[in-house]
């Protein structure tokens, strides 16, 4: 009989996506890797889901909280997503884990709910047996927090899956009409993303700024907004000369950078968080929004010379690693 693995998410999301075996269009970062996380181990092991830590609009977190002390999953292994590790009980008849991407304090708010669930988790997290992680930089910050048991899983994508033919590309141009100036995207629309640092930097160069998202959370800048399915999103990835990411976010990874990177398009950043490691490994550039414009006008002028570089990094965080990687680990946890 195979081990059985409860997960814990306070998305519902994550839950439909596993049922249904795909990823829907509303699914985006952690969320999405954390799906091919669990299709990961369901080759393998008897994966369910405990129901009581998703979290409801209009719940509070007190109630949330209260909600989850009372509740211990019959496993062998429990896998925590960050709130049930901050707010559910460990459970001392299985081997507990817990899946960080991120933790940011600054744009979380002020609120006692956000500072209950901070304090939470740091004392939580030196509790667990094993903390996954997806950058050295977050291995960092677990160490500082006492954790002892660490692993890095990076994010992965098919690389074939970005693979293009001009042909598509030139359709996908024309399509939206962007067949004249060189385009720059500069993710998505929204403040925490650096878009307003990046139309501010860049609004004097003979540009065409694209920005996308599920919804324009940044209407009052004159920035072209997108909404594009999948197909279309890698469509813009190939047909951009740079891609600015200039996250004010302490980033896990950064799935968008590593994406272009497959695409073989250059990618400039803020480096913030994991973002470090990905763009510094990869042969990107770093820079603050002082440095952007001239940055951009050098990449602008020396073409894709480093998406080489990216791309041979990138390549290696395919899904017979990510797989290969969520397996043993947990494999090692349950031997030990």
């Amino acid at each position: 009989m195979s081990a059985k693995i409860v997960w814990q998410t306070k998305a519902p999301v994550v839950i439909e996506n596993f049922l249904q075996k795909r990823i829907t269009s509303v699914t985006k970062g952690g969320n999405t890797y954390n799906h091919y996380a669990l299709m990961a181990l369901s080759q393998c092991y008897d994966v369910s889901f405990d129901k009581s830590t998703v979290k409801y609009k209009n719940q509070s977190f007190l109630n949330y909280f209260f909600k989850n002390q009372f509740n211990i999953a019959k496993a062998d292994v429990t896998i925590k997503e960050i709130y049930p590790a901050a707010v559910a009980k460990l459970n001392q008849r299985s081997k507990n884990v817990a899946l960080i991407h991120h933790i940011d304090e600054n744009f979380s708010g002020q609120t006692f709910a956000h500072k209950m669930f901070f304090k939470l988790l740091s004392k939580k997290l030196p509790e667990m047996d094993l903390v996954i992680v997806v950058s050295e930089y977050w291995r960092e910050q677990m160490q500082k927090l006492g954790c002892k048991n660490i692993q890095i899983i990076y994010n992965s994508f098919n690389p074939e899956d970005y693979e293009i033919s001009e042909t598509k590309i030139s359709s996908f141009r024309q399509k939206f009409k962007l067949t004249e100036k060189p385009i720059i995207y500069i993710g998505n629309a929204h403040r925490q993303k650096g878009v307003y640092d990046t139309y501010e930097a860049l609004k004097t160069l003979d540009v065409q700024l694209i920005m996308t998202g599920a919804n324009n959370k940044a209407e009052d800048i004159p920035v072209r907004f997108l909404s594009l399915n999948k197909e279309d999103y890698v469509m813009l990835l190939h047909a951009s000369s740079v891609v600015v990411l200039m996250s004010k976010l302490n980033e896990g990874w950064n799935r968008v950078a590593h994406e272009a990177l497959l695409c073989k398009t250059p990618v400039i950043g803020s480096g913030i968080g994991g973002m470090h490691e990905l763009l510094t490994k990869s042969g990107q550039i770093i820079t603050t929004k002082d440095d952007l414009k001239d940055n951009v006008i050098s990449t602008l002028q020396s073409g894709k010379i480093r998406s080489e570089k990216g791309y041979e990094f990138v390549k290696q965080f395919d899904m017979n690693y990510f797989n290969t990687s969520w397996q043993t680990t947990i494999k090692n946890l349950l031997e030990n």
